[in-house]
């Protein structure tokens, strides 16, 4: 299924596009062709890489010089490579998020891992973007009404077989009340989880994926880090030296295309202190496999370049603190970024009367105590995403936005959300299902 999703993203490799057109492109081409393509690979892996910018990904270098190798300037073949990476990241997803919540015994490992991989995918090939024209409202009420149909085929089943006598036992289809007079709140929090699960969603931070060249390095960096997370789990796990082996040297390989996967040594490390009961000191050989790659990648680059920042990382850097604060914030906590709205109306609350933004905002604000809900009740699986959110984003907050810096994160987020839309509909199914009373 998930190979079938990115066909639908085919026409992108075969678009009339010169890889000239773009200025970053031509000048990695310029650098692969003057260094005579593969036979000049090692140039790469002892200085700086093909825009010459003061960065070390040896391994995103090579892989354009074998494009240029295979395909010449013949723009489809490196699209190629693009759209073969983010389905490979797909699949990997898969894995990982089953292993994962495998892990921490999720009952839906399957279909969340699906779910998830899915998610991932109309997001790489675009459909979001045309699927987020439309509210999360028609989301959340095609959720609640499968829910509602599928409780309303589920009746007459309860009515059979809830006990020996139907007559002794009728059966009830409304909201199990209790003794409480907030038998509402759950069924709030619920449309809360599965409005803000829909609407994050459908936001898709990246769209040239597959057309433009220079995103080989977030792709690389994704796909063997996602990789690279599933087989030191399944290394610590089954508590085999091979895998640990083979996930280090994945991981190496994703800090050799891009340095925003530095970061998920610490994912590495939570997973471990989380495990460490089930895992032993196999957790702790876990993490020092993802150390020792990241020492290694950081003491090559320390000994291989200048450690100066170039004109390019100086220029790349934001000029103040608090617009990395607000974006990090608001990427990963949305009602944050309302702070600004709020700010300009002030105490003039007056507006309310006739701005419908205002009632928006506070209308999504309340909804996120669903969100909330969601996270302490699931905090293990939608903790865990939000760290991996977190932690990828964290350094990228600090640079001016270039966006296939979301792609390693949206690992992360798109797990969350896809998370809170099954919480969310859990919950829902089990405040509208009949009950015998």
């Amino acid at each position: 299924m998930i190979v079938c999703l990115h066909a639908l993203a085919m026409p992108q490799v075969f678009i009339d596009v010169p890889l000239r057109a773009d200025s970053d492109t031509a000048v990695m081409l310029n650098a692969v062709r003057d260094t005579g393509g593969t036979a000049g690979a090692w140039r790469w892996f002892v200085g700086d890489w093909l825009l010459e910018n003061g960065f070390y990904r040896p391994i995103s270098s090579l892989s354009i010089a074998v494009d240029y190798t295979l395909y010449g300037e013949s723009g489809w073949g490196f699209r190629l490579t693009n759209w073969l990476l983010i389905v490979i990241t797909a699949l990997g997803l898969f894995f990982l998020v089953r292993a994962y919540a495998r892990l921490i015994e999720y009952p839906y490992a399957d279909w969340l891992a699906l779910g998830t991989s899915a998610a991932l995918s109309l997001q790489q090939i675009g459909l979001t973007t045309w699927l987020g024209n439309w509210s999360a409202w028609w989301w959340v009420g095609a959720v609640a009404g499968a829910i509602l149909i599928a409780s309303l085929l589920e009746f007459p089943r309860f009515a059979r077989n809830g006990n020996d006598s139907a007559d002794e036992a009728p059966v009830s289809f409304r909201a199990k009340r209790g003794n409480s007079n907030f038998h509402w709140v759950p069924l709030f929090l619920a449309i809360g989880a599965l409005f803000w699960g829909f609407d994050r969603l459908m936001e898709t931070h990246y769209t040239r994926l597959i057309t433009w060249v220079p995103s080989r390095t977030a792709l690389l960096g994704t796909l063997f880090s996602v990789w690279a997370m599933y087989v030191l789990i399944r290394g610590a796990s089954e508590r085999r030296w091979g895998w640990l082996g083979l996930g280090g040297m994945m991981y190496l390989l994703a800090l050799g295309s891009y340095e925003q996967p530095i970061m998920l040594t610490l994912v590495v490390g939570a997973l471990a202190f989380g495990m460490r009961r089930l895992w032993g000191a196999w957790g702790g050989y876990a993490f020092g496999t993802a150390a020792v790659a990241a020492l290694l990648i950081v003491a090559l680059r320390l000994s291989l370049l200048p450690t100066e920042p170039t004109t390019y990382q100086q220029q790349q850097r934001r000029s103040s603190l608090a617009g990395p604060v607000q974006s990090y914030l608001t990427d990963l906590l949305p009602p944050a970024g309302q702070i600004a709205y709020w700010r300009a109306v002030g105490t003039d609350l007056h507006i309310l009367l006739v701005d419908k933004t205002g009632w928006d905002n506070i209308i999504g604000t309340l909804l996120y105590l669903g969100v909330l809900a969601a996270l302490w009740r699931e905090r293990r699986l939608l903790g865990g995403a939000l760290l991996w959110h977190a932690l990828a984003f964290l350094p990228m907050a600090f640079l001016h936005f270039f966006e296939h810096y979301m792609y390693l994160p949206q690992m992360g987020k798109t797990l969350f959300d896809v998370g809170l839309i099954a919480v969310g509909g859990q919950c829902l199914m089990g405040h509208l299902r009949p009950r015998v009373e």
